[in-house]
């Protein structure tokens, strides 16, 4: 395999507990990067002094919070290289994750490749929780065309940013990537693929109030009504009763009778954090 220049970029808002072993692996790579870009996203905890102890990463500080979509396209934007990397700040990846990803590179430049991400920490029972009912992979086995990309770990070759004219910067902290990914299913030259053997690890450890936020973010701004409004509302509350009992009954079956009582919580704070987000924009 030729060496190919690959940059890398980590969109990060408050990732102290992680930020370091993210680059640390960065930096581990079996097939090293030839630039690494960190986006602080106005953290207003420990992640820039940290960040700042890697003397070979560019920073770019924002001095207001922008989000998810604004960032990636920054990202993409400040990138010497045609091929660009990224991953969460919450994400380490495994020794040769650029070496796998890269031998697709080889045979096409209109692609776009995402890894297999797994949880870590998933003693948590919220952990396992996530692990479970909101797994970041497509399983065990390579294949293109996903459903979509988890935008937590994926490389791209620039040409494919610039075909679909990059992020959507509306989208701060979720469904950003699921966008992305079906405006690029309408170019036929562009492709999609999943890599399993591209692994990554998520070092996340939620509560149930963080676990609750995510899944509401998750399910809120990646739906198909993007407008908040009664009826958005509504419906997203009842998928969410529609969950809750459907996950229940497996649960029992199971006897994963800890879940039971997160389904039920994670219930509750969707309805009162989708209702609430509604009420707020209506003002």
């Amino acid at each position: 395999m030729n060496k190919k220049n690959v940059s890398i970029y980590i969109p990060a808002f408050n990732a102290e507990k992680t930020i370091r072993d993210s680059i640390t692996s960065i930096k581990n790579q079996s097939y090293q990067f030839d630039e690494i870009i960190v986006i602080n996203d106005n953290s207003n905890d420990f992640t820039l002094d940290i960040i700042k102890e890697f003397k070979d990463v560019n920073i770019i500080n924002n001095v207001e919070n922008k989000g998810l979509g604004y960032n990636r396209n920054l990202g993409v934007k400040n990138s010497s290289h045609k091929i660009i990397a990224s991953i969460d700040a919450d994400v380490v990846l495994e020794k040769n994750w650029l070496e796998v990803m890269m031998q697709n590179f080889e045979q096409s430049e209109n692609i776009i490749c995402g890894g297999k991400m797994i949880e870590e920490l998933i003693q948590n029972k919220f952990n396992a929780w996530r692990a479970k009912y909101y797994t970041q992979n497509w399983g065990d086995k390579s294949f293109e065309n996903p459903p979509f990309l988890y935008g937590c770990n994926t490389i791209q070759h620039k040409s494919v940013w610039d075909t679909v004219n990059g992020y959507d910067e509306s989208l701060h902290t979720n469904g950003e990537d699921i966008n992305y990914s079906n405006k690029i299913k309408n170019y036929q030259h562009l492709k999609m693929r999943y890599c399993s053997d591209a692994l990554a690890k998520h070092l996340q450890d939620d509560n149930l109030n963080t676990l609750s936020n995510r899944v509401w973010r998750y399910h809120s701004f990646g739906y198909k009504i993007k407008k908040p409004s009664f009826y958005k509302t509504l419906k997203l509350s009842l998928k969410q009763l529609k969950f809750f009992f459907q996950r229940s009954f497996q649960n029992l079956i199971k006897f994963e009778f800890n879940f039971i009582s997160i389904n039920f919580a994670i219930l509750i704070k969707f309805i009162v954090l989708e209702h609430s987000y509604y009420k707020k924009l209506r003002k």
